[in-house]
């Protein structure tokens, strides 16, 4: 499971690469693999990632707030942003009636989150106990 998470970690990381290059050089390719003009990205993706960067701050803020403090991985972190980008995401595709083919991302996203936030949960073992 580790492997998967680390490969989909690194494809998402190249693709991530890709665009902040391209962006310079006055293309943009948003995902998966839509190439455009500079301000070709369509504004209901903006929207999408704008709702998920506050879903991810509130979640933080509330839990920084009423919870303890406790130390997250980077990969906890990115499988919370994602499942943020996939839901609210999804709210965003169905407020702006979106073609029905955008749609796949939901599910890409949240199952990219679940896989990422249970392989990086902490693994206690318990050495003590009678088997």
């Amino acid at each position: 499971m580790r492997i998967l998470a680390k490969l989909i970690v690194g494809i998402l990381c190249a693709f991530g690469v890709i665009s902040l290059i391209s962006y310079f050089y006055g293309f943009s390719i948003y995902f998966p693999f839509n190439i455009g003009d500079e301000r070709d990205i369509p504004d209901y993706r903006l929207h999408s990632v704008r709702l998920a960067t506050f879903g991810t701050f509130i979640y933080f803020g509330f839990r920084y707030i009423f919870f303890t403090t406790t130390k997250l991985y980077p990969s906890q972190f990115l499988a919370i942003f994602l499942f943020n980008l996939g839901f609210l995401g999804g709210i965003c595709f169905y407020v702006n009636n979106v073609d029905p083919s955008e749609y796949f991302l939901v599910p890409f996203y949240i199952i990219v989150s679940v896989i990422l936030f249970n392989v990086s949960k902490p693994q206690f073992r318990s050495y003590f106990k009678k088997k």
